[in-house]
């Protein structure tokens, strides 16, 4: 589920390998509109599927000439994108 206000849009319940695709089509047309910041706090269960989520987001963003924020983001993506060697391309 994702909830969106002007800047943010927030992230919650599972962002897995089921979940993601929808996500992303939810997404799109924020990322479109220009949002800043990704809010993962309300994430409760992820898998490496979560870290496609944040760099498709960041390459949109990032095409669109805007950098994207995320925060609230769980230890399991920090641990996943450790795990990948992809740590450091985190937004912060």
């Amino acid at each position: 589920m994702i909830a969106c206000d002007d800047t943010r849009c927030r992230i919650a319940g599972a962002v897995t390998v089921d979940s993601v695709g929808g996500l992303l089509r939810e997404l799109q047309p924020q990322l479109a509109r220009g949002i800043e910041t990704l809010d993962f706090s309300g994430v409760e269960t992820a898998d490496s599927a979560a870290l496609a989520l944040i760099f498709s987001a960041m390459r949109q963003a990032g095409q669109a000439g805007r950098t994207l924020t995320c925060t609230g983001l769980p230890p399991s993506f920090t641990t996943l994108a450790d795990l990948y060697g992809v740590a450091d391309l985190l937004p912060a």
